[in-house]
């Protein structure tokens, strides 16, 4: 071997045994120049000639043995067409990704660098992600078919429940004694309790199989923001609630509005259910301009009884609720706030909650203007 390509060797094996990677380097003749353990190691090459000015083909004949027949890296080495990277999955399980880089000198091709990284850790965790997601997909679309199928075999019985109720409602069926009003009012409270449920059911498994067929278009904000309070104002104002809203014009969302109208409600209702008599709820919209979009903040602002700081990411998930809520006997299914999580989700937007126990919650909605779509019409 002439004495200076013994010299670029050894320079060349010294500069790639700090290499974390497998790397091996050829030279413009097809044969070795310098090769690291850490590849030898990965692709098992110990019993094949690496030394320098060794030929690059039986090492790549090695290789392939080691790749299933009828693989696209097998035929790429078969043909000794090399892609810039590739990765390789070997018969016994293993996953290498590999990385070919020219050298030039001078505008003169010298050579080609090669790096390996075994990935089969990686892989195989993306695979077990796969997996599980899948899995958590099948669980989520069986339990909202049986929350639909669940919901809607109750809302017969309970439809036939408040029908009596009314024929029983006074002059109907008669004058009832004071103790048959209280019973009749407890039938009649529970039953649109549970049927606020039961909607609540149905609107949650709705909402989880539209997702896949969300429609876009231009939503006027201001202008649904202030139909949507307005529909609100007699329960508020029945609740002893003052309701006040802030809207400023600006340039349209471009949303699902089905969807973001049913989130915004949630939010209101929210609002309102949890506020005692004499509190007061704030509806604000503004958009806004930032370097990196524009869009718009709503904020709900309430003084109710609050969220405990320990349970403000856990409402966000399906069917939990706080515990004041609970205690303080207020229906609910706990599917409201998650609804407006996955819908802002959808939309690209952002959600945060503030407040504590006994301060009263302000829910923050940021809602991109840009088009994920097709643009249409409110």
């Amino acid at each position: 071997m002439p004495r200076n390509l013994r010299l670029t060797s050894r320079v060349a094996e010294a500069l790639l045994m700090a290499v974390p990677e497998g790397a091996l380097l050829v030279g413009s003749d097809n044969r070795v120049v310098a090769v690291n353990q850490r590849l030898i190691e990965l692709a098992r090459l110990q019993d094949v000639d690496t030394s320098p000015g060794a030929p690059i083909g039986p090492l790549a004949d090695a290789v392939a043995e080691q790749l299933p027949s009828g693989s696209t890296a097998l035929r790429q080495l078969n043909r000794r067409h090399f892609p810039r990277t590739a990765e390789f999955r070997f018969l016994d399980g293993r996953v290498t990704r590999t990385s070919r880089r020219a050298i030039d000198v001078d505008g003169e091709h010298v050579g080609v660098l090669w790096l390996v990284w075994d990935v089969t850790d990686q892989r195989r965790r993306e695979n077990d992600l796969r997996r599980h997601v899948h899995t958590l997909g099948e669980l989520a679309r069986e339990r909202a078919e049986f929350t639909a199928r669940a919901s809607h075999e109750l809302r017969t019985p309970l439809a036939t429940i408040l029908s009596f109720c009314e024929l029983l409602t006074p002059p109907s069926a008669g004058p009832l004694s004071p103790t048959q009003s209280t019973y009749l009012d407890t039938i009649q409270r529970n039953a649109h309790r549970m049927q606020e449920m039961v909607d609540g059911l149905l609107h949650a498994s709705t909402t989880a199989g539209a997702h896949g067929q969300t429609t876009y278009a231009r939503v006027d904000m201001a202008r649904l923001l202030g139909r949507l309070t307005g529909e609100l104002l007699p329960r508020a104002e029945a609740a002893e609630i003052f309701l006040a809203h802030d809207h400023e014009a600006g340039p349209p969302a471009y949303a699902d509005r089905g969807q973001l109208e049913n989130a915004l409600a949630a939010l209101l209702d929210n609002a309102v259910k949890f506020t005692p008599p004499g509190g007061t709820v704030t509806v604000s919209a503004h958009p806004y301009a930032e370097p990196d979009g524009s869009g718009w903040e709503i904020a709900v602002a309430d003084t109710g009884i609050g969220i405990p700081k320990e349970f403000q990411e856990e409402v966000f998930t399906e069917f939990v609720r706080a515990p004041n809520a609970r205690r303080g006997g207020y229906p609910g299914t706990g599917l409201g706030l998650a609804t407006v999580r996955d819908t802002v989700r959808l939309h690209d937007g952002q959600i945060a909650l503030h407040g504590a126990a006994g301060e009263g919650t302000t829910v923050v909605l940021r809602l991109p203007t840009r088009s994920p779509g097709p643009p249409g019409h409110e």
